[in-house]
């Protein structure tokens, strides 16, 4: 796996153009002097503000390039037109060839190593529609996207490009409320401008468990209130699929959702993957005392209800984005009754919300391209609403 370094500046208006030509400069002693350098992409973050994304081949390759610092002139000239460094991270992108196809390229949707994905094209030339794929694990920081590769395989088959994200988690710094929720509007709107082989006006947004919930927010940001985190999205789904997504989380918080956490040493259910980062679960384990929702979103359903009606997909406005909700009626980590309430909601309010229920299914199986009778159900529903025919269809 590669890494990559994360440097957030700040440089006055008129020096831009002295940052940008020494930059430029800096990249070519880059790939004169420093062995595994892959690869460098700058972001404007704000007014001043601009994140640059370093890629190195290995942990070795960015030891090296750390330990040498401003050897050259022209690193030194590149810092020297900068107002002030703001903070410098480093992050980790998976995408060996063992854990999948190897992504395009690794895409940073700001300045934290958890806001970043990698960008899967197929083969062609384009412009392909998008899905944005959030992967689920209570929204703890424990798991991450390497989970729903799978995933990823699968709907490159179908002739789509696929942006797999990472967002900030309960867990880590600026997990929780806002960040999780800004992270994910983020990641959306950043298809806008991802790549000029993806279309951003057909995307859809596919999601499991906590990224099931993740996924239905953004798709009803177009029913939130002006001023609340999220709202005004720049890019607007054609469609969200929920798979055993915690959409309810009003009943969540009641039935104290997501304490089985509290125990690190408990037997995962059937189909789980491994804990990413397990050695963040004790931390986490030692908060969920009363569940893991009013870690995510900050309060209580009594303490702040105004809160939950901009977070729970159940309790939300209709976004006038159709929504398919796939659930299994023996799921074992997630009441199959949370999508059931969000569809009916929407329903109720004149919106498209499908809620689909199978027969002996468990929580993994909504998630398993494998899987003979869900999976075909939810690739046709997701070609139908991007308007294309996977390329093995003739």
């Amino acid at each position: 796996m590669s890494v990559i370094e994360l440097t957030t500046f700040d440089v006055a208006d008129d020096r831009t153009s002295d940052m940008l030509a020494a930059r430029h400069a800096m990249i070519e002693a880059f790939r004169a002097d420093r062995r595994g350098f892959v690869a460098a992409k700058l972001i404007r973050l704000g007014e001043r503000t601009w994140l640059d994304a370093v890629e190195w081949t290995d942990d070795a390759a960015y030891d090296e390039s750390t330990a040498k610092g401003g050897n050259r002139p022209e690193i030194a000239a590149f810092f020297a037109t900068i107002d002030s460094l703001v903070e410098v991270r480093r992050g980790t992108r998976y995408d060996d060839a063992e854990d999948g196809p190897r992504a395009v390229r690794t895409v940073a949707y700001g300045p934290h190593p958890s806001q970043v994905g990698e960008l899967y094209l197929p083969a062609g030339p384009g412009p392909f529609p998008g899905v944005v794929l959030f992967h689920g694990g209570y929204w703890a920081a424990m798991w991450d996207r390497r989970q729903i590769l799978p995933v990823v395989v699968d709907l490159l088959s179908l002739g789509v490009a696929v942006y797999n994200v990472d967002y900030r988690r309960v867990g880590e710094d600026g997990g929780g409320w806002p960040g999780t929720f800004a992270d994910v509007a983020a990641a959306v709107d950043a298809m806008a401008g991802i790549d000029p082989a993806v279309d951003a006006e057909r995307v859809v947004l596919v999601g499991h468990s906590a990224g099931g919930h993740l996924a239905t927010w953004a798709g009803l940001r177009g029913g939130l209130p002006a001023g609340a985190v999220g709202a005004g999205p720049h890019v607007r789904p054609v469609g969200v699929v929920s798979l055993s997504g915690v959409l309810d989380l009003v009943a969540a918080d009641g039935e104290k959702f997501g304490t089985d956490l509290a125990d690190t040493d408990a037997e995962p259910i059937w189909g789980a993957p491994p804990p990413a980062r397990p050695q963040v679960w004790p931390a986490v384990a030692a908060t969920v005392a009363d569940g893991i929702v009013p870690l995510l979103v900050g309060a209580h359903v009594d303490e702040d209800p105004e809160r939950l009606a901009v977070t729970s997909p159940a309790q939300m406005r209709d976004g006038g984005v159709p929504v398919l909700a796939v659930h299994g009626d023996a799921d074992e980590a997630v009441p199959a009754a949370y999508s059931r309430t969000f569809a009916e909601s929407i329903t109720a309010q004149g919106g498209r919300a499908e809620f689909v229920e199978y027969a002996g299914a468990r929580h993994f199986d909504t998630v398993d391209p494998a899987n003979p009778v869900i999976w075909p159900a939810v690739r046709t529903w997701i070609t139908e609403r991007l308007g294309t025919t996977p390329p093995d269809a003739g």
